[in-house]
């Protein structure tokens, strides 16, 4: 071996020193890495879709209850359920609500949500809650994750095939890989002038999107009212094809709201919450032509800003605050009203099971004919006082309840 041309002992010092530097560096950042705050507990087997149930059955009992306040409706993924509590997404078996997998970080969950064969956890940080992981939802191991800034606050929504995020100056589509195929509004650091909203002073005041289109309703300073805008991915994520819908006549405050944007073949259509002057649902194709206008009938007259709407099988489904209105999913035209019958007033919006409407009602779950919307009878179910919405989804035989925010197990 050849000897060094000269190595001393502050040589040998100064290298000691740097490598103790190294090791601290190393150790703090894996201390205050996102890595050592995450805990995942994969399943010890792997999760099937169930069978559909053959009938609705004549009696409902509750079977577990779970806290999940970080989704709004039941989130059932190829044949799991996740919940979100705390700073953990938990996957469960839907029938006995017991725990197949965990994934948790150091901070509480903005939101759950899902994708195709996915759960979607969002996280904070310094820049919002733009901290994304997945979690497989049938063996519960990790996939694909992002980061971006956005909004303190996010409400996150997905149709299966595309996840919305939106806040109230920025919102973000993403596919099942969590690439980002479109973003609106506001950043903190800005790239390029192009990248932005209509102006300074927007409010993104609601939205919902397809697996190919986002539609939102903007509140901007100096103008009086609403104005519709329909997005559209284009070549640059954050310079989406954009098309303006204005004079809707509602204010800010109104509570008008997007309520469903679908794809057909004949292209997207969009369909919105508009209560002034007369309560009413406007649907718009992608050009921004109004193609149909529905007038609430008496017995939805009475909804505020509550937009709950469920997507079951070839339907969209809104709750009012008091009714239910039925829509075709492609067409968005209107097919019927569910409202209250005599003390069965709805609680949710609908599912289905066996080719039957169920919607929550007052005192029960409600059993409707899917293509009139007649009622057939109701299930009686005991729920707690004081439970001001619940949201339903049907995994095989099982009934899923979101009561604000615990989502209980009826079968």
């Amino acid at each position: 071996m050849v000897r060094p041309e000269r190595r001393t002992r502050g040589d040998l010092m100064a290298a000691a020193a740097i490598a103790a530097a190294v090791v601290i560096a190393g150790a703090a950042i894996w201390w205050t890495s996102d890595a050592r705050a995450t805990v995942l507990r994969p399943a010890s087997d792997t999760s099937a879709n169930p069978q559909s149930a053959v009938m609705v059955p004549a009696a409902l009992s509750q079977r577990w209850t779970a806290a999940s306040p970080a989704t709004s409706s039941p989130v059932v993924v190829s044949g799991t359920l996740v919940t979100g509590d705390g700073p953990q997404m938990t996957g469960r078996d839907p029938n006995t609500g017991e725990q197949r997998w965990s994934y948790a970080r150091g901070v509480d969950l903005c939101a759950v949500s899902w994708i195709y064969r996915q759960a979607v956890g969002v996280y904070p940080d310094s820049r919002g809650c733009g901290q994304v992981s997945t979690v497989t939802a049938a063996t519960g191991m990790r996939g694909p994750s992002r980061t971006s800034y956005a909004d303190k606050t996010v409400t996150v929504t997905s149709e299966g095939s595309a996840v919305l995020s939106a806040g109230r100056t920025r919102l973000e589509l993403w596919r099942s890989d969590m690439v980002r195929v479109l973003s609106y509004g506001e950043i903190d650091a800005r790239v390029k002038p192009s990248a932005r909203g209509r102006g300074q002073g927007c409010t993104l005041v609601s939205a919902a999107a397809s697996s190919a289109a986002v539609s939102v309703l903007e509140s901007c300073a100096g103008q009086a009212d609403l104005q519709l805008t329909l997005l559209r991915p284009a070549k640059e994520e954050d310079e989406p094809e954009q098309q303006h819908v204005p004079d809707l006549g509602v204010a800010a405050d109104s509570g008008a709201r997007v309520m469903a944007v679908t794809e057909s073949d004949t292209g997207t259509n969009t369909a919105v919450y508009l209560p002034t002057p007369e309560p009413r649902v406007e649907v718009f194709d992608q050009t921004g032509t109004r193609i149909a206008k529905t007038l609430l009938p008496a017995e939805a007259t009475a909804a505020s800003a509550a937009v709950t709407v469920s997507r079951p099988s070839g339907l969209i489904c809104w709750w009012t605050g008091d009714a239910v209105l039925v829509f075709d999913s492609g067409t968005l035209a209107y097919r019927y009203t569910i409202g209250a019958s005599g003390p069965a007033v709805p609680l949710g919006p609908a599912a289905i099971m066996a080719d039957r409407l169920l919607i929550p009602v007052a005192g029960g779950v409600g059993v409707y004919d899917q293509k009139t919307g007649a009622p057939e009878r109701v299930i009686p179910v005991s729920r707690p006082a004081g439970v001001s919405s619940v949201f339903p989804v049907v995994s095989g035989p099982m009934i899923l309840e979101q009561r604000d925010d615990t989502v209980v197990g009826l079968g």
